[in-house]
């Protein structure tokens, strides 16, 4: 059984998985943007979810075109070696991403999407930044953003804004203990998530919503050697590159 990253809403859960198809739609159309990976290109989806009953749980394998160099990782727990037979062509690693059996750099391109506020206390998201970072030359890593007003997990109100202390005791007191244990949902604001990413690194932030009210902060990570505006072919694959 994948795990369980937001509650079930009954009847609404359609609409909900809906709304965040559309986010996720506008967040490959940035990972495409700025990481402007190749046919030859190799591309991680790191941290893919074993949820099948939406394509939020797998747009970018739906919407990525090159999947014969396409490499989904997941824990084990999310059972997701289904994505292999889904989808023709694509490779499937069960990996820690805090511990990624892969050599520096081994990928061009990757996304993170919604994975880090899963990741536990700041040392543990801090660490699953860095090792998706070690092994991937430009990453698009995604969370949904502390300061919007409606916690995009439990879908409650400004609950998320109290001290952490008394956030995770009314969590556990109103029915919401998956959620108020700090190893299940760790939300970051701006100035956290940033904190997480290696400082050799070129890190920047962009941001997804309403002017005052940003659903989602994104951050490309990628190595200083990788300039904007320089032709994305140098991110290829070399042909005789060992796989």
């Amino acid at each position: 059984m994948p795990l369980t990253y937001s509650v079930n809403l009954g009847i609404l859960n359609r609409l909900k998985n809906d709304l965040a198809l559309r986010t996720r739609r506008g967040i490959f159309e940035i990972f495409m943007r700025e990481c402007a990976p190749t046919q030859n290109s190799r591309v991680a989806d790191f941290g893919a979810s074993g949820h099948r009953e939406h394509p939020a749980h797998y747009f970018f394998e739906e919407m990525y075109p090159h999947r014969e160099n396409l490499t989904v990782i997941a824990r084990a727990s999310e059972n997701a070696g289904w994505f292999p037979e889904q989808f023709p062509g694509i490779r499937f690693l069960e990996a820690d991403l805090r511990n990624i059996p892969l050599s520096d750099l081994h990928f061009d391109c990757g996304i993170c999407n919604a994975v880090v506020e899963h990741a536990g206390q700041r040392d543990q998201q801090a660490a699953l930044v860095r090792e998706v970072c070690r092994v991937c030359r430009c990453v698009v890593f995604t969370t949904p953003n502390k300061r919007f007003p409606i916690e995009l997990h439990t879908f409650l109100p400004l609950l998320h804004w109290f001290p952490d202390t008394i956030y995770r005791y009314t969590l556990a007191h109103i029915g919401y203990k998956h959620f108020a244990n700090v190893e299940n949902l760790n939300p970051l604001n701006a100035k956290a998530f940033m904190g997480l990413f290696p400082a050799a690194r070129r890190n920047r932030l962009l941001q997804l919503g309403f002017p005052l009210l940003t659903t989602n902060l994104l951050c490309v990570s990628s190595e200083q050697s990788l300039h904007p505006y320089l032709d994305p072919t140098h991110m290829s694959r070399e042909p005789n590159r060992p796989n």
